[in-house]
């Protein structure tokens, strides 16, 4: 019980002896320039964290050190703060210094995203007003505060203006911003009749090229509102167009309908013979257009530049389909007609109408072909030609005949006898057999006159 008491004695001793050596710090920080209390400023004693300062940029420390000790404050935008204290101490001033840091501000267009020279740039913060234009490369430097927050302004010419809010810490910062411009005005190209986009046009304003449609048919540019300006678009198929325009504040899209340019172009038609087809039926892209006149020529047609399809036809000859690009160069469209086909039926047969075959055929010294059973031969003739048909098998003379086939008949035929080849071994047998069947004849009569008593007649000789 005597031992419990005595220790209890020494502990409670010991806590009162501690509780009269405990030290209460205050330290307080602030600028060193403006004198303000710096709130947020962490508190670090022998190297370990132990709070921050408080709204009036103060901070209690309570301890029981021995011996002195390292004091240390940092703050964003402040250089760190240190400083040595001895344990006695009870407060202590922190005066702190701010960072410098740099702020870059690069400006770049929003569309073309090209920098952009010449903009004026103005930073505003605590304290602190600057402003600066943005050189080639669009870039405007500043030096700051760090640990603050600014306010970024920047204007140019043509654009809207932008605002922006950038929070700077120790390291720096380095920014970039896109302005919109205000003075982008598009032109809108189409084609007239289809309505659709045209590409490859060439735009103007007020004498300046702002470039080639792109496949929507557009092209960007830039011009001042409020006032009139003389917009030229030009193409190689179409007409040029040319309009005054009043831009108005509101206005962003212009369009225009671009006709084709119109060509005089006449058709003529010959045949292969070089002669003048009348009458012939002239189609442009389908489209019924006109009828040749007796010298085989149309009467003039209007097309539009570009590429187009004429066709001709008439009864008795082939119809022909050319191709033609309506420019300067193009005033006649020559086409020239083959005459067509006649569906010819050739019959060969002999002189009792018996049809021949595999008689060899040939028309104009080109062979055909042989005669099927019934003694027939099918071709394919161009009409309104004369052709020379022959006709050859072993035991038939040959046969050779001109006929001509009318201009637009469609079908013909052509009879052809044949007959059989005269044989000189069968000339010979026939004599051969008169011979035999006289003399039997003539000895037949001898014998008769010789069983009547009569002596044949005598000879008599000169």
């Amino acid at each position: 019980m005597n031992w419990f008491r005595t220790v209890s004695v020494l502990i409670l001793f010991g806590i009162l002896c501690g509780c009269g050596q405990a030290v209460v710090l205050t330290v307080t920080a602030v600028d060193d320039t403006s004198g303000s209390p710096i709130s947020g400023a962490r508190i670090y004693i022998n190297g370990l964290y132990e709070g921050e300062t408080n709204s009036a940029g103060q901070y209690i420390y309570e301890h029981g050190l021995s011996e002195s000790f390292r004091l240390g404050l940092e703050k964003t935008g402040y250089v760190p703060w240190q400083s040595l204290l001895s344990e006695t101490q009870s407060s202590i001033r922190a005066e702190m210094s701010r960072q410098s840091a740099s702020l870059t501000v690069t400006v770049y267009d929003a569309d073309s995203l090209e920098t952009v020279p010449g903009a004026l740039v103005k930073v505003t913060g605590e304290e602190y007003v600057n402003t600066v234009t943005t050189g080639n490369g669009g870039v405007a430097q500043f030096a700051v505060r760090a640990g603050s927050i600014y306010n970024v302004e920047v204007r140019a010419t043509n654009y809207d203006p932008l605002y922006k809010t950038v929070e700077v810490e120790n390291a720096g910062k380095a920014v970039d911003y896109r302005l919109i411009r205000n003075d982008v005005f598009i032109v809108e190209v189409d084609d007239k009749e289809t309505g659709f986009p045209l590409s490859g046009a060439d735009v103007y304003i007020d004498g300046i090229f702002f470039g080639e449609t792109g496949a929507e048919g557009k092209v960007t540019s830039f011009v001042e509102r409020e006032r009139s300006h003389t917009i030229r678009i030009t193409t190689g198929e179409y007409l040029a167009y040319s309009d005054e325009v009043y831009i108005a504040s509101d206005m962003l899209v212009y369009r225009a309908e671009l006709s084709k340019t119109l060509y005089p172009v006449t058709v003529s038609v010959y045949d292969v013979k070089k002669m003048p087809v009348g009458k012939a039926t002239v189609l442009i892209d389908g489209k019924n257009t006109n009828t040749t006149n007796d010298y085989g020529r149309t009467g003039i047609v209007y097309l539009e530049a570009g590429l187009h399809e004429v066709q001709a036809a008439k009864d008795g000859f082939t119809t022909v389909t050319k191709s033609v690009t309506a420019d300067d160069s193009l005033q006649d469209v020559i086409i020239e007609l083959d005459y067509a086909d006649t569906a010819v039926t050739i019959t060969v047969h002999d002189r009792d109408y018996k049809g021949v075959a595999g008689a060899s055929v040939s028309v104009n010294d080109i062979y055909y072909g042989i005669t099927k059973a019934d003694g027939t031969y099918a071709a394919a003739l161009q009409s309104n030609v004369v052709y020379r048909i022959s006709v050859r098998k072993d035991g038939y003379t040959p046969v050779d005949t001109t006929r001509e086939i009318p201009l637009g008949a469609t079908e013909m035929a052509v009879d052809i006898e044949m007959n059989t080849e005269f044989n000189p071994i069968y000339f010979v047998i026939i004599v051969a057999v008169i011979l035999v069947g006289a003399v039997f004849y003539l000895k037949r009569g001898m014998i008769s006159l010789k069983r009547r008593g009569k002596r044949p007649p005598k000879s008599r000789h000169l």
